[in-house]
């Protein structure tokens, strides 16, 4: 008898993972996730005068920051929202004057939102997650008419709109293994559909192209993988 007390006093506790809930993921519902959600784009008009006037585009960058919740072990809620600005400013320098000139600026937003669901949980540090999820962008810039010989032109409006629907699957890894269980890394490939126009309009001339695709998250350049298909999280 005195030899079997002596034998359970000597086990190890168990480990705290597994009297939390057994998984990493268990200890973070209830919990807000936040950080970087992956890089977005919104394309922007440019309006190309001359005998047959035409529109082309440039894309201003809207990395996403947001946040997840778990609502229980298998819903969570995601939302974020992505932010870009571009700028221009010309400098001219004759002589001993320096003159300034101030260019367009472009500004645009892209808001994020998704459902992640967990199909399996494999092991005690990442789930197997499926996320039905929508992105939706704006873009806008204005660039103000110029004044010659007393006659000034319009001004230009140039305009961005893009909407992606579709759905991601892959794995959310948490760092329980080097004791940061609230740390998560979410590597996932995504299938959508998505639509984007550019417009832009100057008095009476407007300009408008759009266009509707169908594929997948992962792109022809091999860095895309990490800029659109990683996100990191950490749970508070």
């Amino acid at each position: 008898m005195l030899a079997s007390t002596e034998a359970s006093a000597q086990q190890p506790p168990a480990p705290a993972a597994a009297a939390s809930g057994g998984t990493n993921h268990a200890q973070v519902v209830g919990s807000f996730g936040v950080g970087y959600m992956g890089l977005g784009g919104i394309a922007i008009g440019q309006l190309q005068g001359g005998p047959t006037p035409d529109i082309s585009s440039q894309n201003i960058d809207a990395p996403i920051i947001g946040a997840r919740y778990w609502v229980s072990e298998s819903l969570g809620i995601d939302a974020g929202i992505g932010f870009g600005n571009t700028s221009s400013k010309r400098t001219v320098k004759n002589g001993g004057v320096t003159t300034e000139t101030e260019g367009p600026s472009a500004t645009g937003f892209l808001f994020h939102a998704g459902v992640p669901l967990v199909l399996g949980t494999p092991g005690q540090y990442h789930t197997f997650q499926v996320v039905p999820e929508l992105n939706v962008g704006f873009a806008s810039s204005t660039i103000k008419g110029t004044t010659n010989n007393g006659v000034t032109t319009p001004d230009i409006e140039l305009g961005g709109f893009r909407l992606d629907v579709g759905a991601r699957v892959g794995s959310e890894i948490h760092f329980g293994f080097v004791g940061l269980p609230k740390l998560a890394l979410q590597a996932t490939v995504g299938l959508y559909f998505s639509t984007s126009s550019v417009s832009g309009k100057q008095d009476q001339l407007e300009v408008t192209r759009s266009q509707t695709s169908i594929g997948t998250s992962v792109q022809a350049a091999p860095w895309s993988i990490f800029t659109n298909n990683i996100s990191a999280l950490y749970y508070f």
